[in-house]
């Protein structure tokens, strides 16, 4: 079975995507459609996009040929957790 990257390792390996087609965050923010800071903080891990940022994101992946990296488990955590009902 292929190992699936986490939302950290997935951060890297579009981060170095880019760097390997010499696209700025500027450039690679441009193509996303979002502000630079927010494409900078996709990149260094520090959040993930939100379920409202998440077209404009994946915009990005697939620009950068990165599609495949993609897993559903990635965006669980958005799903809300059922509450124990007494």
């Amino acid at each position: 079975m292929h190992n699936r990257p986490t939302r950290s390792e997935l951060a890297h390996l579009i981060n170095q995507a880019r760097l390997d087609r010499h696209l700025s965050i500027r450039s690679a923010a441009r193509i996303a459609g979002v502000p630079a800071a927010t494409v900078q903080g996709w990149l260094a891990g520090r959040h993930f996009p939100t379920p409202a940022l998440r077209p404009k994101f994946l915009v990005l992946v697939e620009a950068l040929e990165l599609s495949e990296l993609l897993h559903p488990a990635l965006w669980l955590d958005d799903v809300p957790h059922p509450k124990n009902s007494e």
